[in-house]
């Protein structure tokens, strides 16, 4: 069994509450111990029987098979590989505005135990901060790969905002029945930012758990997982004026991205007009920060 659909990325874009999500349904084929295999980009000399027992044999009810792997959006190598293996798929892109975006990876390093360095310094050292949200620029590549008809996005803004209307947004895109959760669902906090108490033990239990993972041992790295455990490595959410000064930092790099949200609209016909504007920018919900 091979995936039908895959959420390409990229980071902190609302994937794993999409993989909650997929998974409370019960009618979805995903990856059995863990969100995303990194098949494609880390793990390809594997090889295809590998990547199908990480799914299993098809269980009667499952109505589609589904990875969400937001590794994989700017990686040209992966890209070609998923083309080539799965010609059929449909690759699904979940755009945030990307100013948000980048300040929520800077805060997913910050709670892996890099220092509080700044946004400037932070994405010199990791320029995926940035590039990640290069959408219109990632897009074309799988376009071409993959032709238009198979290369779908989907707005994280409504996962923010109405929870339940982006449960329906998933459903149309993936052709699902709408499957509407109950409040603990939509309303849960997946993969939250923290800020470490003790930075080394963080940067110990990301590794160790990275390297679990590589190994297939991907029980042990639930545990890791545990909300208390998590807590206890990774401390909790770091406070909203961190997050304002981070962001205010970010905002030095809007520019970035104007000729890249041009080419969103006019090649992909996706209105992010409450992008463009720096006024509409000032302020991040602490539900789309901790996403």
């Amino acid at each position: 069994m091979l995936p039908e659909y895959i959420f390409i990325g990229p980071h902190k874009s609302g994937t794993t509450w999409i993989d909650h999500y997929l998974r409370y349904r019960g009618d979805v084929a995903l990856p059995a111990l863990t969100k995303e295999t990194f098949y494609f980009d880390k793990l390809y000399e594997r090889g295809e029987g590998w990547y199908k027992a990480q799914y299993g044999d098809r269980e009667p009810g499952k109505r589609i098979c589904v990875e969400v792997a937001p590794s994989l959006l700017d990686k040209p190598e992966a890209a070609k590989r998923v083309a080539r293996d799965l010609p059929n798929v449909t690759v699904i892109c979940t755009l945030r505005n990307p100013i948000d975006r980048g300040v929520a990876h800077y805060f997913h390093h910050l709670k892996g135990g890099e220092r509080d360095m700044g946004f400037r310094a932070m994405a010199k050292k990791h320029p995926e901060l940035l590039s990640n949200g290069m959408y219109a620029k990632h897009l074309a590549m799988w376009v071409d790969l993959l032709g238009p008809d198979q290369v779908k996005v989907l707005r994280y803004d409504l996962l923010a905002q109405d929870a339940a209307a982006y449960c329906q947004k998933i459903d149309a895109l993936l052709g699902l029945p709408e499957n509407m959760p109950p409040a603990n669902v939509l309303a849960a906090r997946i993969n939250e930012d923290g800020d470490p108490p003790l930075r080394w033990l963080a940067r110990a239990g990301r590794r160790t758990a990275e390297t679990l993972r590589f190994l297939g041992a991907h029980r042990l790295v639930n545990l890791i997982r545990t909300p208390g455990v998590r807590r206890m490595i990774y401390g909790p959410p770091p406070e909203g004026d961190r997050r304002g000064r981070i962001r205010d930092e970010a905002m030095e790099y809007y520019s970035t991205f104007r000729d890249d949200f041009m080419q969103l609209n006019a090649a992909f016909g996706v209105d992010v007009s409450d992008w463009e504007h720096s006024a509409d920018l000032q302020t991040i919900s602490v539900r789309e920060a901790a996403q």
